[in-house]
């Protein structure tokens, strides 16, 4: 009897997908990444962030000596490293979660790009932070700060318009360092700052940062290779680390104590201030780049006692019986 043609042919079960070649490379992956980042139109200074970030791991697996083949990392071999930070290193887990961070990101993109046929780092997670409060600066810490800056040094008087921009508009970090000189119009007293998600806002700015703003930039000049508002005194854009190291030592110069001296600080401060003065908790959002309100809730939470002394001052109750008011 004839044999019957099957009308279904059997299809092999592997469709894997071949290996793009240089996954085993660390400097060729890292370049083809960090030219994605750039093709998705990231900030320089979100660039540099990552860049930093993925050097600082290179740096690592080369010190403990493991290989930087991509093919050969695994998630236990990651897992110590996070562990040779925080415990050797003593990194702090803000610093080791930028790193972890970046990290998923860079194997993601190689898995996705075929330069990897999984992702060794999809199960790894953040580690637990302390949620620690950061206490906003008092209206003398603020004035002490703003005295130490030698105002007579370029390098002082960016430093001092660093902080009047930093206390009147709570901008982010990331989102002052990317200023550029077109983003500022002095006679609106108006920066448009790109936020978190690529989302576009106005900040605004009073008189005495106006005028600050308008010498720094003067002083600055418009004639250099790129067009960053805050810049080094070797004309480069001004880069996190420099700043981040330098407001703690004014810090240390005013004699401040119990209070941490970062550009979160005076984000913290300005909600602070804007509140206990009356500020619109939705108008609040907005000026700070929040996608809801869920921060702005936890600023209100933070200042309770300053809130009930302001309920004490104006009591609709106490206000209406007439009873004065302490």
């Amino acid at each position: 009897m004839a044999r019957k043609r099957r009308t279904v042919l059997e299809v092999s079960e592997t469709t894997e997908q071949p290996l793009l070649p240089g996954g085993d490379n660390w400097e060729s992956c890292v370049q083809v990444f960090m030219e994605d980042l750039t093709l998705r139109n990231l900030s320089w200074h979100t660039k540099r962030h990552h860049q930093e970030n993925i050097n600082g791991v290179q740096r690592l697996i080369t010190f403990i000596g493991f290989s930087t083949d991509h093919k050969k990392i695994s998630t236990d071999m990651f897992k110590k490293l996070i562990v040779h930070m925080l415990e050797k290193e003593k990194l702090s887990s803000t610093t080791v979660n930028h790193r972890i961070r970046t990290s998923k990101q860079f194997f993601a993109f190689l898995v996705q790009e075929g330069y990897l046929p999984d992702d060794p780092l999809k199960n790894i997670k953040k580690v637990k932070a302390p949620k620690t409060i950061i206490e906003a600066f008092t209206r003398d810490q603020m004035r002490s700060l703003l005295d130490q800056p030698d105002k007579k040094t370029f390098v002082g008087f960016r430093d001092y318009c660093i902080m009047l921009v930093l206390l009147d508009t709570g901008l982010r970090l990331s989102e002052l360092l990317n200023i550029r000189l077109d983003d500022i119009n002095l006679n609106q007293r108006k920066i448009k700052v790109m936020g978190k998600g690529a989302k576009e806002r106005n900040v605004y700015f009073e008189t005495t940062t106006r005028d600050a703003l308008k010498r720094y930039i003067a002083i600055r000049g418009d004639n250099l290779h790129h067009s960053f508002l805050w810049i080094s005194h070797q004309d480069e854009p001004y880069n996190r680390n420099s700043l981040q190291d330098r407001l703690p030592r004014y810090g240390k110069q005013a004699g401040l104590k119990n209070v941490r001296v970062s550009p979160h600080t005076f984000r913290h401060t300005f909600a602070k201030l804007f509140i206990l003065n009356g500020g619109n908790t939705l108008a609040l959002q907005k000026l700070l780049g929040h996608s809801t309100l869920e921060m702005v809730r936890h600023y209100v939470n933070l200042w309770g006692t300053d809130l009930q002394a302001m309920h004490r001052q104006y009591s609709p109750v106490d206000n209406l019986m007439g009873k004065n008011i302490n």
